[in-house]
C-alpha cells in the first residue's frame, strides 16, 4: 500500500491528511456492437496499472491510457458506489460519463480536433467486490451527435497488484 501525506496550513494548526492508495491491476474488456442490421463487432482488451482509493464508501481507480486505447496522454478515473459508475477522462481527451441503471446521460467528448455530443443510456450495471478486488459490468447504448452508434459492454476487473519481491 502506498501512503501519501499531504500537509497544509489552515489557520494556525497544521492539517495532516493521509491518503491511502493501493496499487492495482485493471483489466478492461470491451465489446462494441453496431446498430441492428450491421454486423460490425469490435473487441478490445486493455490491461493497466493504477491506484485504488476509497473515501467515505466511494471507490476511485486512476490509470493512464495507452496507444492500445488510442487515448495516450489521458488519465482516466473510474468512480463508483454500489449503484453508480462514473468514467472521468482528463488530458488529451476530456470526457465525463455517468452510469446508473436506466439513466440517460448527456455529455461532450472533447478530442484535440473536435467536440462530439454524446448521449448514453445505461442498460446493465453490476458492481461486485470488496476492498481491493472488484468486478464492474456495464452495458449501455450510445448516441453520437444524434446518431445511434450501437451498444457498448465493458467488463472491468480490478485486483490488488502483488509485488514480485525483487
Amino acid at each position: 500500500m502506498t501512503t501519501a501525506v499531504v500537509a497544509a496550513k489552515k489557520g494556525n494548526p497544521l492539517l495532516i491528511v493521509e491518503i491511502f492508495m493501493t496499487p492495482v491491476k485493471i483489466t478492461i474488456q470491451s465489446v462494441a456492437v453496431g446498430q441492428a442490421g450491421q454486423k460490425q463487432k469490435e473487441q478490445l482488451k486493455f490491461v493497466a496499472s493504477g491506484s485504488l482509493q476509497e473515501k467515505n464508501g466511494v471507490y476511485y481507480v486512476r490509470y493512464e491510457e495507452s496507444a492500445v486505447t488510442g487515448m495516450q496522454g489521458t488519465k482516466t478515473t473510474l468512480k463508483w458506489t454500489t449503484d453508480a459508475l462514473t468514467v472521468i477522462r482528463h488530458g488529451t481527451y476530456e470526457h465525463r460519463q455517468e452510469h446508473r441503471l436506466g439513466l440517460a446521460y448527456q455529455s461532450e467528448y472533447k478530442t484535440p480536433y473536435f467536440i462530439i455530443p454524446l448521449r448514453s443510456v445505461t442498460r446493465e450495471l453490476q458492481i461486485k467486490g470488496t476492498g481491493t478486488n472488484w468486478q464492474l459490468h456495464l452495458g449501455y447504448d450510445m448516441v453520437m451527435a444524434d446518431t445511434p452508434n450501437g451498444t457498448i459492454t465493458l467488463d472491468i476487473c480490478i485486483e490488488e497488484e502483488q509485488s514480485s519481491g525483487y
